[in-house]
């Protein structure tokens, strides 16, 4: 079966149920989630052994091949599953999850791609409610705040892009309201895209509620959602 196929989850779990038992008569703590998995340990010397005879185990009891080069002993700082890690005992996400979640929105939103504005925006939306709703639980407030202004920032990139030719830009400019000096300003620019994409005029044209209607979530007020379905209880401060 193909790493990553639809059945491989479900494969590694009737394979390593025996394994999940084995490590519950040892008295281990663990987690594992199909074949990724993670050991508990108080001490790096007691940590070798159980790495050592569960490779064992593994390979002898059950016939399985251990990825040696994905398998080591760390603290548990060091440690990352299923994209996230512990730090000063709060679960976060992990700094590759962190980069991988920018890295896929910069691919979603490139001019080049040749698909429609409205299939970006629609790709962009699903991709960002799935990633938020999964790793709410490892950012916190002020990570969601700076994610938001930077995937706004992003999408106006990607806009004044699209209106690649000034007469375009011009049009659409004074289509969004913005004063024709301002935008005669515009026009005559020498600031690269991501420079303009951050000016007083473009932010104001493709303002936060423009943006909202063209489908870009909140990832902010997404993370609210899902952190304190309730709402936040009275004097109960958003943890920043």
């Amino acid at each position: 079966m193909p790493q990553g196929g639809p059945l491989s989850p479900l494969l590694a779990n009737l394979l390593l149920d025996d394994l999940d038992q084995e490590l519950e008569k040892r008295g281990h703590r663990f987690a594992r989630y199909a074949d990724d998995f993670v050991i508990l340990c108080r001490s790096p010397r007691a940590a070798h052994r159980v790495m050592e005879s569960v490779t064992c185990y593994l390979e002898r009891k059950l016939k399985l091949i251990v990825n040696r080069a994905k398998s080591r002993v760390c603290e548990i700082a060091e440690a990352t599953f299923l994209g996230f890690t512990v730090v000063k005992n709060r679960i976060r996400w992990s700094a590759k999850s962190a980069k991988r979640f920018t890295e896929r929105i910069g691919e979603i939103t490139k001019r080049t791609r040749g698909v429609s504005p409205s299939t970006v925006m629609e790709e962009l939306q699903q991709f960002v409610r799935g990633a938020v709703n999964y790793y709410a639980l490892g950012m916190n407030y002020g990570e969601a705040r700076e994610l938001d202004g930077w995937l706004r920032r992003r999408v106006r990139l990607y806009y004044w892009k699209q209106w690649k030719r000034p007469h375009t830009r011009r049009r659409n400019l004074l289509r969004l309201g913005i004063d024709r000096a301002e935008v005669h300003k515009a026009s005559r620019s020498r600031k690269g895209p991501w420079r303009m994409s951050q000016t007083s005029f473009v932010r104001a044209a493709m303002n936060n509620q423009w943006l909202a209607d063209q489908g870009v979530l909140s990832i902010a007020n997404q993370w609210v959602n899902i952190r304190y379905p309730d709402g936040p209880a009275k004097n109960q401060k958003v943890n920043p």
